[in-house]
This record gives C-alpha cells, structure tokens and sequence, in this order.
C-alpha cells in the first residue's frame, strides 16, 4: 500500500484518474471521518488520503507516501468555492474562504501549512501542482521510485481537464453524492473538476483577505518560491534540501566545507533580551542548514567554554525529539528538581511562583558573575585559544563577549545591535561600558566585518568608530511567525485574566523591560493627560515587562488604577496582547532596531514610535510617529489612534504589509552569505533597505 496524501483540492483526484486510465491501476480512501471509506482500502496499492500522518490507519511509518502540494492560494480558493458549491450548497465564499485560512481547532485538515509542513517530512516523493499539469506522465513516472511494478503507460488513454469535468471520470464523478440524479451528479462533476489551472487566485482571491492568508501560511510559501507579490524565487538548496530532494530536483556536487564557529553564551542568560533572541531566532533559523547532509555549512557554537555543534544543541534550544529523548535520560538530580518545582507549582498561586522563579534566577545569575569575577568578566566565557584553530569564521553576536578571542587570529564577524553605551551611557553600568568599548576596539583593530541590525545602527559606527562602509552590512532582524493576527477571543481574554488586564476595556500597550531608555515615564505622564483631558476615554495602559535599573520614578506612576504593571509575560502570551491592544506606544529614546514594533505590526496592530534612529527608518508611513521629549506629542497620537476608526484601520493594514518585509530565514540566507563572502574574500553585497 502507498499513501496518497495532499490537502484537497490539490491534484489528488486528478493523479487518481491518470493512474486509472492510463496505467489501469484502481485507488482507494481515507480521508474523512464521515466520508464513506472501502473495507478493503489497505488491499488497493494506492489510498488517497488528506488526514495528517499521525491520524492514519495503519500508523507504520514504513508505508511510503506520495505527497502533492500546490500554492497555498489556489488550494484555498478552491476548497472555499468546493465547499459553497458542493459540500454546503449556499454558504457564503468569503466566510468560508477565512476559515480555511484560519482553520481554527485542526478544521481543513489542521490547516494548509501545517499538512504540508508535516507531509514534506513524512512522504518520499513530493509533486508539485503545476508540474503535473504541465506534465502529467512525467511526475507520474516518478512513482516508479517507491513502486517498482507501475505498469508501462498507455499515453494515448491521457485524461484532459475538459474529459473529466464533462466526461464520466472514474474518481470525482459525483456519483456517490447525487444520489442516483443524472443531472445533479453531471452538475457536481463540472463544479468538482472546477477550471484545473495555476494562479486562479490572482483573479479571485479577495484582496481583503490576502494579507490574512500570507500572515499565516507565508513561511510555507517561501519555502515554494512563492512570494508575496508573486515574484518567483529559486529554492535554497541549503535551507530547503529535504524538500527540494523529494521534488526531485537535488543535483549532488562535491563542495568543500566551510567551517563556522557563533559565540553563543548570550543563551545561557536568563532573561530573554533583544540580543538572546536575536540569536536564538537565527540559529533557529538556521538549523535546517545543519542538518543538511549536502550543505557546504559545518555551524558550530561555543558555549561555556566548550564547541558544539548546532545540529546537537538543537535538542536544547528547540523542541525537537531529540530534546524529548534527552529528558527522558535526564539524571537522578534533574529528576528530582524537576519534580520539586512541578509539585510547588500545584500548591504555590502561579503569580507568586513566578515571581520567586525571577528572583531566584537573578540571584543564580550574581553569585555565577560573583565567582567568575576573578577570572573573567563573565564565567561562561571560558578562555581556550586551542578550540578555535579549526573555525574560517568566527561569529560573535554581542562584541561585549570578546574576551575568549582575545589572543587568536580569524576571520571576525561581530553583530551590532545599538551604541546606546556610546550615545546613552547614563543608560549603562560603567562596567558594561568598559566592555563594549573593549569589545569594539578588539574587533576594529582586527579588521573585523560587523553586521548591523539597521541603516541608523551602521551609520553610528561609521561615525563613532571610524569604521568603513564597506566593512558593515546591514541585515535586519525579523519576528517569529507566532506574531500574527488572532480570532479566538475567548484565548485572548483567558491570557488577560491570568495578567488581571481588564477584559471589557480597550488599552494601549507598551511591551519593553523598564528602563529609562524606554521613555515610560513620558508614555505615562501622556498617556495621563490624555484621559484627564478626554474624561469619556476609556482605556487603560498596559506596561509590559520586567523591572531593570533607575525605575524610581515609574514606582511613583504606579499609583494610577487606570495604569497597569502586569510584569513579565511569557512569550506565548504576548501575540494575544499585541492583538488585542488598541496601538503599542513605543516612543523609546533610541533603538538599534525595535523588535516590539514589529511584533506588534505583525499581528496588524498600529504603532506609535519615537520618531529617531532607526525606528525613524524602519517604521515611518507604517504608523505615528512621536517626539520621545514632548509629553504634548505622545498624548496627540494616542488621541488620533484611540478615536479616529478610519486612521486605525489604515495603520492597522499598512502595518501587517509592512511586517512581510522582514522573516529570520532572509536574516539567515544573508548572513551566510556575508560568512561565505568574507572567508572568500569578496567584497560582501549589501543588503537593500527594506
């Protein structure tokens, strides 16, 4: 038996009457639930199925699979139109087309990202939708790779389009749901074989719903070549080698290795900062290259004074089985706090056991930094110079973590976030000061190539440091594809309730740890005006984060009822916040980048930011822009936001388009090839501006 598996409406009944008519093989179902399934289907050689891989009977991941697959967009609309037509006569298309976008609770078979994501890794061959159009003997033959016995084709017996749809098919005839009506079955085999042509969507798929769909199903065209604007794009052979594999399109070559070390200590911190997860994010992003048995990438990482590879530490940082295979050999000792901390959980109210959990990391966090002190600045970074000598690359994400290099010769390349300890050193403790200039200084006279995460940030070290242009990138950091768009309030307002957000009034939100360069003092003080100015307002401000240094003054503030400090939130949590947020108030003094900003834009949210350095280059047209300084400015975008209906939905779409320009798997494809420009010596090609 061989699984033929798709999403619907995406060839499968096609290739069903190509196997039937010209190679004389019959098929099989099993699909549905309530579909009328053969007995003996597990007898045919072939079974059609759109159930993911975990839900079929038999479960032997042995049986090979054929998978077909087709542009997200054309699959949809026609599922949408299928299902207005024929499965629920009457219903309205767009309202159908939006839950097959959504496929909210696992409906349309869980969703068509995710049944292709799951089916690339469980099927053998892979057929793409349009190749079998174009081709239908061709990608049929292909079949011959798991079934050895396909019988030689009769190609006279080709079925066209047109036979089928006005023909009588063997598979899609209508037959089983006409209930014996000649006429009826007739007019269900014309609506089921319904145009069998590519980019249908380009006419028919409503533009008010197409950003909806991109938001959530653009990762998976990517990995297609599909494009936002339908610009067509090679497939990575480094990123995308299991699928382009199954294609059938790999073209093996012998390629000599390029050797990368990243300095990857930033996660072993606790708290999760714009430099943890700017690096998390790209290793994530990168771990398909890893895996890749025929990439020219070897990525290693150096963590706590020892090298790894990204493939291993990929059990740790992602949860993959081989995390889950490693908790289940967890020792003794681990076993036991593990448990320890489960039981308390029970017992202690979640609030308090988090904040404790805060605390006890940060004091974890002193008594490491207290011990290592007298070795190194940070005990992580372990110096030895010998683990090194094999690397053509070395990556350092944070040039405060210089230390380890500090006697060797290679290839630098150093990730530059922001120079607030050079523009804002009110901002910083002397210490970290000290070691960003260091670090800055180390790399410089090494001739280090420095990435930096935007235009403003690239230009400050052209200014501050005397660094040439060419020696800097820029490639900008993105957001993951969790930041989107959301529908299940009842989600929503169960995440408020566990922060004690009220759930029946609008808020503005700001997301940042509390700090002086965040400007939280001006947001509250304007977000204050706005209310004693405007009494019929009613909408509170959600400051969400964790309390860093110099916050006298916000514990003052506090005392506002209609001001609210959830504190930490976790990081599944803030989609649901983001989306119920009026606008994110933004207005820091200076950002590198501005992550918030774009996770908010994202989930189609409206932003209002602080009108400078690089939010002023990455945000401008996209939302409000505000002077940090001027309380008076704040307190008017905020008015324009909260009571002009019209502006907020044109900021709210700008904002959504706005953040399909950004994705860690372009932040990833670009940085390597600054590695591989770099260790070849090439001038690297700077990024364009997004």
């Amino acid at each position: 038996m061989i699984w033929l598996s798709s999403f619907p409406r995406s060839g499968n009944t096609f290739i069903r009457n190509v196997l039937h008519e010209v190679y004389g093989i019959e098929s099989s179902t099993y699909h549905k639930e309530d579909y009328p399934v053969d007995e003996n289907y597990e007898q045919y050689i072939f079974v059609k199925t759109h159930l993911l891989p975990d839900r079929l009977i038999p479960s032997d991941k042995t049986i090979p699979a054929v998978y077909l697959v087709r542009d997200g967009r054309d699959a949809l609309i026609s599922i949408a139109y299928h299902k207005s037509n024929i499965i629920e006569p009457g219903t309205d298309f767009k309202e159908n087309l939006k839950e097959a976008i959504l496929a909210a609770a696992g409906s349309y078979f869980s969703g068509w990202s995710i049944n292709v994501e799951e089916w690339i890794k469980r099927s053998s061959i892979i057929i793409h939708f349009e190749d079998l159009i174009r081709d239908p003997i061709a990608q049929t033959e292909r079949l011959r790779l798991i079934y050895k016995d396909l019988p030689k084709p009769k190609i006279e017996k080709l079925p066209t389009f047109n036979s089928q749809k006005y023909g009588n098919p063997k598979y899609g005839s209508g037959s089983k749901m006409s209930g014996g009506n000649k006429k009826k079955e007739k007019e269900i085999t014309q609506n089921w074989f319904r145009k069998g042509k590519i980019n249908n969507w380009k006419d028919e798929f409503p533009k008010s719903l197409y950003d909806l769909f991109w938001s959530y199903h653009r990762e998976t065209m990517q990995k297609f070549g599909y494009t936002y604007n339908d610009e067509k794009c090679k497939l990575n052979s480094d990123f995308d080698y299991e699928l382009i594999s199954k294609l059938g399109n790999i073209k093996r070559e012998t390629k000599s290795k390029y050797r990368i070390l990243i300095e990857a200590n930033k996660l072993l911190m606790h708290q999760n900062d714009g430099v943890k997860r700017y690096l998390s994010e790209l290793l994530k992003a990168m771990y398909p290259v890893s895996i890749n048995p025929d990439t020219i990438w070897e990525i290693d990482l150096y963590i706590n004074g020892n090298t790894t590879s990204l493939k291993e530490f990929a059990s740790t940082l992602f949860n993959t089985e081989a995390n889950e295979n490693k908790n289940n050999k967890m020792s003794f000792y681990r076993k036991l706090i593990h448990y320890t901390k489960k039981t308390v959980k029970t017992i202690v109210p979640i609030i308090l056991y988090e904040k404790a959990a805060i605390l006890y990391k940060r004091l974890l966090m002193k008594t490491r930094l207290k011990i290592g002190k007298s070795k190194n600045n940070y005990p992580f970074l372990q110096l030895n110079p010998g683990l090194f000598n094999n690397y053509d690359l070395i990556h350092v994400p944070l040039p405060q973590h210089y230390e380890p290099f500090n006697n060797i010769k290679s290839n630098f390349i150093i990730t530059i976030h922001d120079l607030t300890h050079k523009l804002f050193p009110d901002f910083h403790t002397k210490r970290n000061i000290e070691l960003s200039e260091a670090g800055f200084n180390f790399f410089n006279k090494n001739n280090a190539h420095f990435i930096a995460v935007s235009e403003h940030t690239k230009y400050d070290m052209q200014k501050y440091y005397n660094i040439e242009a060419k020696r800097i990138s820029t490639i900008h950091e993105a957001t993951d594809y969790k930041f989107k768009p959301l529908f299940n309030e009842h989600f929503i307002n169960i995440v408020k309730s566990y922060y004690r957000i009220p759930i029946d009034t609008e808020y503005i939100l700001t997301v940042s740890t509390l700090e002086p360069r965040k400007n939280l003092v001006n947001t509250i003080k304007a977000f204050k005006t706005l209310i004693d100015e405007n009494p019929n307002i009613d909408v509170n401000l959600i400051i969400v984060g964790q309390k860093a240094w110099k916050s006298k003054e916000l514990t003052k503030l506090k005392k506002n009822k209609r001001v609210i400090f959830p504190g930490f939130v976790k990081e599944e949590h803030l989609p649901p916040l983001y989306n119920q947020a009026k606008v994110l108030c933004y207005v820091s003094h200076y950002e590198g980048f501005g992550l918030p900003l774009l996770e908010a834009m994202s989930c189609g949210t409206p932003v209002i930011f602080g009108n400078n350095s690089s939010m002023k280059e990455l945000f401008t047209n996209y939302g409000l822009p505000a002077n940090p300084n001027d309380i008076e400015s704040i307190k008017n975008q905020m008015y324009k936001i909260i009571t002009d209906k019209k502006l907020h939905k044109e900021l709210s779409s700008k904002a959504l388009k706005r953040s399909f320009d950004f994705s860690w798997r372009k932040t990833a494809e670009e940085t390597l090839n600054i590695y591989k420009c770099v260790i070849d010596k090439n001038q690297p090609m700077q990024s364009k501006v997004r």
